[in-house]
């Protein structure tokens, strides 16, 4: 079935969702459940305060299932206050009332010792870690899909939190000098590294290094985002990056249906009620994206033509006081082509790679929690995830033949090297955490049975033209040819991993130390790993909080590293010891200033060892420092406001005889400034400017045709010195427009979201044309993201 079926066929579901039931009035309601942060038990008698942007105020108190219920609300924005009794009061700035939904707001109240009189309301609704670093934080769903520069991606929308660096052409991002496959990924406590569409294993280099170009996960289907990028908890291991827990909506009391559509595809979605089970509330999203269309219409036809659908299921069951039951299903299959025909598109032929690449991703699991004593909880998960992807490279001649031959007639050898990488997960993840007479103490079992194929199959000799100095190839010989015999490899194993760790957090009057210890077994590295964490918190005052976290954190070795050469297979993890500290400081109920410096230390690396064999060794080291700052203005009065900045020094070393070099990822100065306005009920406006300094690049000479007389034409790329020189700085304008309005029975949702407006520079280390001999920068242009939604509650 093609794309256009695909896509009618979703448009005719949605249109149908739309169709089943009457029109609606203008106004909504909210369904707020309030819960005792560190007991997870129901809040009974919590005043909560709903105050219209006009200044009209309702107030109600929970009732004994924690649950306060607000109707007949004209939709617009609110702004909600949560207080009780010993607890620090919550407030969450921005809830939107849409017409006829009862949307449900989770609260989240934590303990104090401070009189209430002496606080000021400085918690949110929900939070990050609040045992961790001041840099901790967490997105709600409405702050998630009004994101500027997001489009329709969870990924895009984390600009603006520490440490963060995007630049918006890929939907991953970096984290304090570290790569987009350095970060720790949760999705409802299941791991899922790859969140992201089209992470390239083969093709240009940029593709492979990028990270991904779209997330599996619109904003709207993430109830909320918990970010931290350093120093977490001893609950999570496996990478040292950053750590983010995404949370799929689970459902409202309520049905809503939508309809989104845009050149790029359709997409559908229904929350609400299960319609099986008075108990059962149901999440489900279907979409099926074709970006080729979108390419031809901004003249970037020559990347390709990726395609992605993702469909996702989430129901949440409540089967007594103490006990619920949540299901996940995900699948979301894709695939690039890159043909001769898009070759053609750049008339340049800056690159002529033919590549094709699909794979199949799936994640089924279920969590049951249970509540146990008076302030004990007890989570189960088990999950089952399978990644089946196969990519192929070849490459085509068009400057071998006259200028206008047909694309039929243009030499194409395809499929010259492939890769097959196949991974099978079974998980169990089981975690307890209760109150004791210190504070509070935790511990969980983590057991995963992964079975891993990964094949690399080179069909024939092949000349590669961008090489470093000291890569094996014959006296005088300016490029390198990849040999079968130096370059097929197959790692086929099967292993069980396992972990447990546990915590006690001791609390006291004005501060908070949370000691872990996690033991980690990996049976691939053939490693038994100890990972010590400790965090504390000072709270001075109502306003002003310090805060140090410390640990040693272990990350495994991509399946594709180990998979490319037999000696890959055994390597160990590398080991990141880990400082920071900082504090926070608020004024009034809008403003706050974070401040957090970290320092890293980096042992057993994984290091390059040449470009002909694909071995590395673990003999890298190195050091990693910055700072972050973030100055957040929160949502009042109609606007917000958002400035950050990053400083990051990190330095590599191969231990290889050439001394140190900047981390690829590495920006010396990051900074972003972003405001949000609400006109009224139905417009917004949003924009976020961007600027880093220059990552680094190779240093590198380039020889003259390196095949000799009488064979066609070819220029190399000869690497002198890694990471030498620095790329041109980045800078970017991202703006977005988003209007509701009913319209008739649905309400209808425009949204412009606009990446790079001005066309500024991205900064991306340039790629190489080996018939011309020149470097190739990738185009700086706007990148436009529309959308048009229709959606329905009844």
């Amino acid at each position: 079935m093609d794309s256009a079926k695909r896509m009618m066929i979703w448009a005719l579901i949605g249109m149908a969702l739309f169709f089943a039931a009457p029109a609606f009035a203008d106004t909504g309601g909210l369904v707020i459940d309030v819960t005792d942060a560190a007991t997870r038990r129901a809040l009974p008698n919590v005043t909560i305060v709903i105050e219209a942007r006009d200044g009209e105020r309702r107030s109600a108190v929970t009732d004994a299932s924690g649950e306060v219920v607000f109707r007949d609300m004209p939709i617009g924005f609110y702004t909600l206050t949560a207080s009780a009794e010993g607890k620090a009061p919550a407030v969450e700035p921005e809830v939107r009332v849409l017409p006829q939904q009862q949307r449900v707001l989770a609260v989240e109240l934590q303990t104090t010792n401070t009189p209430i009189d002496e606080l000021v309301v400085t918690g949110r609704a929900r939070r990050g870690d609040a045992f961790s670093g001041v840099s901790s934080s967490y997105f709600s769903r409405d702050e998630l899909r009004n994101a500027v520069g997001s489009g329709s991606d969870v990924m895009r929308a984390l600009d603006g939190l520490p440490g963060i660096n995007s630049t918006g052409e890929f939907a991953n991002f970096t984290v304090r000098g570290r790569g987009p496959r350095n970060n720790l990924i949760f999705v409802d406590g299941f791991p899922l590294d790859k969140v992201v569409h089209f992470d390239q294993s083969l093709g240009e280099d940029s593709d492979i290094e990028g990270g991904g170009r779209f997330s599996i996960f619109a904003p709207n289907s993430i109830a909320g985002a918990e970010f931290s990028p350093g120093g977490w908890s001893a609950a999570f291991g496996g990478r040292s990056g950053s750590l983010l827990q995404l949370e799929v909506a689970g459902g409202s009391p309520t049905p809503t249906a939508s309809l989104r559509a845009d050149i790029t595809g359709a997409e559908v979605v229904y929350d609400g009620p299960s319609g099986l089970d008075d108990d059962t509330s149901m999440f489900f999203t279907a979409r099926q994206f074709d970006f080729g269309r979108l390419f031809e219409q901004i003249d970037n036809g020559d990347i390709g033509s990726p395609e992605l659908t993702d469909v996702i299921l989430k129901t949440v069951t409540s089967l007594d006081a103490n006990n619920e039951f949540e299901f996940l299903a995900i699948t979301a299959p894709e695939q690039f082509t890159r043909d001769i025909d898009n070759v053609l598109e750049d008339e340049q032929l800056e690159d002529v790679s033919i590549v094709d690449t699909e794979q199949d991703l799936s994640l089924i699991g279920v969590t049951w929690r249970r509540l146990v004593g008076d302030s004990g909880e007890w989570t189960n998960r088990v999950y089952w995830r399978d990644s089946q992807k196969s990519s192929a490279e070849g490459e085509s001649f068009p400057d071998l033949v006259p200028v206008g031959t047909p694309a039929n007639q243009i030499p194409v050898n395809p499929r010259i090297f492939t890769l097959e990488e196949g991974e099978t997960e079974i998980g169990w993840r089981s975690d307890y955490r209760a109150l004791n007479r210190f504070g509070g103490f935790s511990m969980g079992l983590r057991a995963v049975q992964i079975d891993a194929d990964f094949t690399v199959n080179l069909r024939e000799d092949w000349t590669r033209y961008v090489y470093e100095t000291d890569d094996q190839r014959p006296a005088g010989q300016d490029f390198i040819v990849w040999t079968p015999d130096n370059i097929n490899s197959r790692l086929d194993a099967s292993e069980l991993n396992y972990a447990v760790f546990a915590e006690q957090v001791f609390e006291f009057d004005r501060w908070d130390l949370r000691a872990g210890l996690r033991f980690d077994r990996d049976g691939f590295s053939d490693q038994s790993l100890v990972s010590p964490r400790l965090s504390a918190n000072y709270q001075y005052s109502p306003e002003l909080r310090f805060s140090a976290t410390a640990g040693v954190f272990y990350e495994s070795p991509r399946f594709l590293t180990r998979g490319a050469n037999p000696d890959n297979a055994t390597l160990r993890n590398e080991e990141i010891t880990h400082l920071s500290a900082g504090f926070e400081r608020r004024w009034g109920d809008d403003w706050s200033f974070l401040f957090e410096a970290y320092y890293q230390e980096l042992d057993d690396l994984v290091a390059d060892r040449g470009r002909t064999d694909a071995r590395v060794t673990n003999a890298g080291d190195g050091t990693n420092l910055g700072t972050d700052i973030v100055i957040n203005r929160t949502f009042a009065d109609g606007w917000s406001a958002n400035a950050t900045y990053s400083y990051n020094r990190s330095r590599l070393d191969d231990n290889d005889g050439r001394g140190e070099y900047t981390a690829d990822f590495s920006r010396r100065h990051f900074v972003t400034l972003a405001a949000r306005w609400e006109i009224n009920a139905e417009w917004q406006v949003a924009a976020r400017w961007k600027y880093g300094s220059g990552r680094p690049d190779d240093a590198f000479v380039v020889n003259n045709n390196v095949l000799g007389d009488g064979a066609p034409l070819r220029f190399s790329k000869e690497i002198i010195t890694e990471n030498a020189v620095t790329l041109d700085d980045y800078h970017g304008l991202n703006i977005r427009v988003d209007y509701r309005q009913p319209l008739g029975f649905v309400d209808f949702v425009l949204f412009l979201d606009v990446i790079n407006v001005y066309g500024g520079p991205i900064g991306q280390p340039p790629g190489f044309n080996p018939r011309t001999g020149q470097s190739v920068d990738e185009e700086d242009g706007a990148f436009p993201l529309i959308g048009l939604i229709l959606e329905k509650s009844w």
